[in-house]
């Protein structure tokens, strides 16, 4: 075992050696149940891999990484002081200086995401990289950026549930550049011996006829409203039309109505919401429960869409709503709750039991039928909303729940994806999900040190039961895919590294720049990817510069119709009149179908913008598409006419110390940081533009080629 591994603090277990040894010497995803010690494996190659660079632990939130890095301390011998939680609690000028200072790193993919954008992880320095939760790396999600910015790094990529399909198995190994897969279930004969038993138990409930009538009527409304759409021709058949059909029914009729006015569109798409919101009335009451249904139904009169109002109108959805209330009155609550209590209430003194559901509402209830048996009993729900539980809330629960001061937990998803929960004798999902991941995560907290029972509650004749067999379906395809990929080793493909494989002099390393406001991510990892500097910083004025007269507002078509709804719009055009060279792009497409605002409105906007205030307005399709825009504006700016670029335009006064810092990085080539760095170095601005240029070179990004603008623009006699 490597040097830096605690040996004695691990338990021998042959497959984790047998795993560690084949992740040293290739890229490699690991699949290995829930508790088999996926993290002592990550250590085993960290100990390996810590003798050549730094190495970087990602979780998908800080919890995880927090947890991660209290196993570490323990099994790897790594000073503390080594070791750094990166996180967004830390300010970014602090983790720059960590990035350069620590060893082993535990943060939160966003957050790395955002330093490698802004250049400030040292990604040659890395000889590791543990991406945890690894099937998410998948479409937009930062592992994927993170792990395309440093492809020298070794990846080690851990999941318990990479999912259902060998499609999305390779599209996660080719995002992470999996090479090797080290793959293990539950029969294999080196995992047998530290599997616990868990027994699964389905459990059925039936709805009585009281349900049964308010559900009826409330899907008489439903199939009215997809009547109508089959009248309109967008549906060939009314019968098993389900949620995910219609969002995408949904979005088949936004793209038509880009290029079509047809009122007949218009009235399919009112058909579609109305449907959608129905649907959602009764998946609450066959698979939640009376309470949560009443209140969805009342928040719905104070919904003012005409999809909301329409389905209220329906009669038969009045019928429904009537029911409901009744039951309400009554104290009807579902036969999952009567259930529930005759399960948890077997438990042992010392048991304790996990029970998820989808609703936040569901939380709450069932915590409060379950404290009227007894039960110590609290909710565990994530930060979203005003209701939600800070991490450090989430945390504290978990501990208190560990230090048997809770006997039950009630929890969202947030609970489902890798947090330690030791000891859990019960998990009781209140309903199936479709997800085979979440499945699996949800029954793998119990089963782990000892045994465990698993209850899956299903209401019949509902959706319940089409969720269940959906995730039975999907996890026996992918323990198929899985046998596959016992035998599957990937070639490793040559990788060939664009632009200069040596170090370059930093003064004339990436000279195109642009400088973006700190919240349009999304585009900044795309003009990262093309090579460009990304610099992001919270801007007063337009989301983009890409010069230091060009500034450029980016509107979604959504952003840009809400903007002349709330009387944003003119104002945020008035402040691009700072710039000498203002612009505006509109990204996507269906400008005249986001909002109930008559088109002319929008063309009244439009051409206020284009006349009135002669600001041009660039079209795009997509991201990709404002990427590659901004990138060819920097590019012509900074290389064809020679500009330079710096922060100007402000719209509040700035305190003495950033005015200084505004004044000085409108220098040639200086940015806020560079100013900062100059200002510290020579005290004053006076002492700033008085200074030589070797002077200039001592400080970190001035060179040369800098220095010698700098002195030029200070010296050269203003001449009209």
């Amino acid at each position: 075992m490597p040097q830096l591994l605690k040996s004695n603090k691990i338990e021998s277990r042959t497959y984790q050696e047998v795993i560690a040894a084949s992740a040293i010497q290739n890229n490699t995803l690991v699949v290995l149940p829930t508790g088999l010690g996926k993290t002592v494996i990550a250590a085993m190659v960290a100990a390996q891999k810590a003798e050549d660079g730094k190495v970087m632990f990602l979780a998908p939130t800080k919890p995880l990484a927090e947890q991660h890095i209290k196993t570490f301390q323990e099994f790897i011998d790594v000073d503390e002081n080594d070791k750094a939680l990166m996180t967004g609690e830390t300010r970014p000028d602090e983790r720059y200086k960590l990035w350069a200072e620590k060893k082993m790193f535990f943060g939160t993919p966003q957050v790395v995401e955002n330093d490698l954008i802004s250049n400030e992880v040292p990604a040659e320095d890395f000889s590791l990289i543990i991406f945890d939760e690894a099937h998410r790396a998948t479409g937009d999600y930062s592992y994927v950026f993170i792990s395309e910015k440093m492809p020298n790094a070794h990846k080690l990529a851990l999941t318990a549930s990479p999912g259902g399909t060998k499609e999305k198995i390779d599209e996660v190994a080719e995002n992470l550049d999996i090479e090797n897969y080290e793959v293990r279930t539950e029969d294999d004969p080196d995992v047998e011996p530290y599997i616990e038993d868990k027994e699964v138990d389905w459990v059925r409930v039936s709805l009585d006829d009281s349900f049964e009538e308010a559900k009826k009527n409330l899907e008489k409304a439903y199939q009215k409203q997809l009547e109508k759409l089959k009248k309109n021709g967008q549906l060939d058949s009314t019968s098993n039309v389900y949620k995910g059909e219609l969002l995408k029914l949904r979005g088949e009729i936004s793209a038509k109505l880009s290029s079509t006015d047809d009122p007949k569109l218009y009235r399919s798409i009112s058909h579609v919401a109305s449907a959608l919101k129905i649907s959602q009335a009764v998946e609450l009451l066959e698979t939640q429960g009376v309470s949560q249904c009443y209140s969805y139904i009342n928040g719905l009169k104070n919904d003012d869409s005409k999809a909301a109002q329409k389905a209220l109108n329906n009669d038969d959805f009045q019928r429904g709503k009537n029911l409901v209330e009744y039951l309400k009155k009554k104290g009807k609550e579902h036969p999952k709750i009567d259930k529930l209590r005759e399960i948890l209430g077997d438990m042992e003194e010392d048991e304790k039991a996990i029970v998820f559901t989808e609703y936040r509402n569901t939380t709450e209830k069932i915590a409060e039928e379950l404290k009227t048996e007894g039960l110590n009993t609290t909710n565990f729900i994530g930060q979203q909303g005003d209701k939600g539980m800070s991490q450090t809330e989430q945390a504290e629960i978990l501990e208190e729940f560990e230090d048997g001061e809770h006997d039950v937990i009630v929890s969202t998803s947030i609970g489902e994806e890798g947090l330690d929960i030791p000891a859990v004798d019960y998990v009781v999902f209140y309903e199936p999900v479709a997800s085979e991941i979440r499945d699996i995560q949800r029954a793998g907290r119990t089963g782990r040190q000892e045994s465990g029972k698993v209850f899956v509650l299903i209401a019949e004749n509902t959706r319940d039961e089409g969720n269940y067999w959906s995730a039975h379906h999907k996890k026996k395809k992918m323990n198929s895919v899985l046998q596959e990929l016992k035998d599957e080793t990937r070639e490793k493909a040559q990788k060939t590294l664009d632009g200069y494989t040596e170090k370059v002099d930093e003064d004339e390393e990436n000279d195109i720049r642009v400088i973006a406001d700190d919240r349009e991510t999304s585009i900044s990892k795309k003009l990262s990817k093309m090579n460009l500097t990304v610099e992001q910083e919270r801007l007063d004025i337009a989301d983009f510069l890409v010069s230091d007269r060009a500034a450029v507002e980016r509107k979604q078509v959504s952003d840009f119709v809400d903007s002349i709804v709330d009387n944003r719009l003119f104002s945020q055009i008035t402040d691009l009149h700072q710039f000498d060279v203002p612009v505006i792009i509109i990204e996507g497409d269906n400008l005249y179908t986001h909002r109930d605002i008559h088109p002319n409105a929008i063309r009244g906007a439009l051409a206020s913008i284009s006349m009135d205030h002669q600001i041009p307005i660039l079209w795009t399709d997509d991201e990709k598409d404002t990427a590659e825009i901004l990138a060819s504006m920097a590019k012509r700016e900074q290389e064809e006419e020679e500009r330079n670029i710096s922060v100007r335009g402000n719209r509040s006064g700035k305190t003495q110390k950033e005015l200084q810092k505004f004044v000085t990085a409108g220098l040639p080539d200086v940015n806020k940081k560079i100013a900062e760095r100059l200002l510290e170095e020579f005290g004053t601005i006076e002492k700033t533009f008085t200074a030589s240029e070797e002077e200039l070179k001592k400080v970190k990004g001035i060179g040369d080629k800098k220095a010698g603008k700098i002195r030029s623009i200070v010296e050269t006699e203003y001449n009209e």
